[in-house]
Parts: C-alpha cells; sequence; structure tokens
C-alpha cells in the first residue's frame, strides 16, 4: 500500500520562528498537518472554531481548512494527501490524548528517522507514520466509544436545526457554524450518517413541506416558495420539477385525480 508522502517532520518553536509575534497569519491548509503540543499556551483556530492548546493535545488539520494560531506551539509533522486521506479526515481536528508518553515518543523517533537518509531510516519513518495514524484512530476510539452517540447528537441536533430554520439560507458554512464543527468534518459526518450531502437534504425537506403546503392550502406559489426557503417562485418551480418531474400545479392537479377517481 502506498502511503502519505512526508513533506516536513520535526520542533517547531515559535518563540525562537516568531519572535515578538503573538499570533500567525491565517492561511489555508495546503497539506495534512500533525501536532503535539509540548506545553499549556496559545489557542489554534480552524475555520471558525477555537481550540485551546493544552499539553499534548494533538491537532490534525485538513487540506482546505483556514488556520491560524496564537503562540507558543509543538511538534510539526506535514503529510501530502495520498490514499489514506479519509483516514485522515476522520481523525479529529483538535483533541487531548490520554497517552501523552506514547505520543511524544513516535514524533521524536519520527523526527529522527526523517533526518537521516538511509533506506532503513526511510522505511521506519513510513512504519511509524503507519503506528501514529493508527493510533490517532485507537486513541479516539478509546476516548469516544462517546464519538458515535456524539456523532448521532450531532445528527439529531442537525435535523432539528435545519426544520427549525428551513426558510432561512442553510449552507454548509452556516450549519457547521452552529453546530460548531469544521465545515469538512461536518460535511463527511452528515454525508455518512444521512447518505446525502446538506444541500441534497435540505432541498428534500423544503421540497416536502412544499407538497404539504400545495395540497392543504390555497397558497399561492410565491408564497409557498418562501414558506419553503427557496429565493423566488421561478427557482422553486425549478427545483421541484427536477425532482419530482413536474411542475407543482400539474402535481396538485394530477394528486386530486387519484383521489377522485
Amino acid at each position: 500500500m502506498e502511503l502519505p508522502e512526508i513533506v516536513a517532520c520535526g520542533v517547531f518553536d515559535s518563540r525562537v520562528a516568531f519572535k515578538n509575534i503573538e499570533t500567525s497569519k491565517s492561511r489555508s491548509v495546503w497539506k495534512f498537518e500533525i501536532e503535539l503540543a509540548l506545553e499549556d499556551g496559545g489557542v489554534t483556530h480552524i475555520d471558525s472554531n477555537a481550540y485551546p492548546i493544552r499539553q499534548d493535545t494533538v491537532i490534525c488539520a485538513k487540506p482546505g481548512q483556514a488556520r491560524y494560531t496564537e503562540f507558543p506551539y509543538y511538534v510539526h509533522i506535514l503529510l501530502s494527501e495520498g490514499p489514506m486521506r479519509d483516514a485522515m479526515n476522520e481523525i479529529s481536528d483538535s483533541f487531548i490524548t490520554g497517552k501523552g508518553e506514547t505520543y511524544r515518543s513516535l514524533f521524536v523517533r519520527m523526527i529522527r528517522h526523517y533526518s537521516s537518509f538511509s533506506e532503513d531510516s526511510r522505511l521506519l519513518l513510513q512504519s511509524r507514520l503507519l503506528e501514529l495514524i493508527y493510533t490517532l484512530r485507537t486513541d479516539e476510539a478509546r476516548q469516544g466509544n462517546t464519538r458515535v452517540a456524539a456523532r448521532q447528537t450531532l445528527i439529531e441536533e442537525t435535523l432539528n436545526y435545519i426544520q427549525d430554520h428551513l426558510t432561512e439560507d442553510l449552507t454548509l458554512e452556516r450549519v457547521s457554524k452552529a453546530m460548531s464543527f469544521s465545515p469538512i468534518y461536518f460535511h463527511n459526518t452528515f454525508r455518512a450518517s444521512v447518505g446525502k450531502t446538506l444541500r441534497e437534504y435540505v432541498e428534500e425537506q423544503r421540497i416536502r413541506k412544499a407538497i404539504h403546503l400545495l395540497l392543504t392550502t390555497n397558497d399561492s406559489l410565491t408564497k409557498i416558495a418562501f414558506e419553503c426557503g427557496f429565493s423566488s417562485q421561478s427557482y422553486f418551480s425549478y427545483v421541484f420539477k427536477r425532482r419530482m418531474g413536474i411542475t407543482p400545479r400539474a402535481y396538485v392537479r394530477d394528486t386530486y385525480k387519484k383521489y377522485e377517481s
């Protein structure tokens, strides 16, 4: 199995690298970044979430996220996306490990292997990388058989939030922020649990509500469109026909015919 390429690996001391600077510039993450905090202090910001840094906190930032950090900081490993992208994306952005010495030992050995140019060290580095990813995933599972329950709670809260705010602009950024998760983690979790993207689910719920209003009220298409969260009557009719294969009024007419026949 091909493994991700380790692009960089080493100890980063912000007090040396960024003298008299308390906060790094905001930037877009372009590779997987795994970090281990060696002491308390500072806050790392990933997308709209802030994670206080405590000793033995592990941070796993994903490509596409935006982040910046209030120093001080960490041991840092930078990985290409590679074929293990899904496994890496499953790891939480930040969590405090229950095995600080295990992580410190792993990171130290990886730095030593990375600094050597021998073939044996290269092989050992890859094995330590697999061990690190395995440890991250199993450590989260140990802390989190609660994770399954937490994921279910997240989904239930999300579905309730959608129903309560169906007339509003339910973008991925807005809903993930309301649920206090990064957009990437929220997107992956929602799709894995519900079987469709947030956009697909929201659209489906809006059409279901629209069908109810079409069959139980005499409201205009414009009013129904706005009550179901569509930006206009024309867009509502377009989405309805795309999903149902028929226009809203034709749907009502055909439904009534079925009851009358």
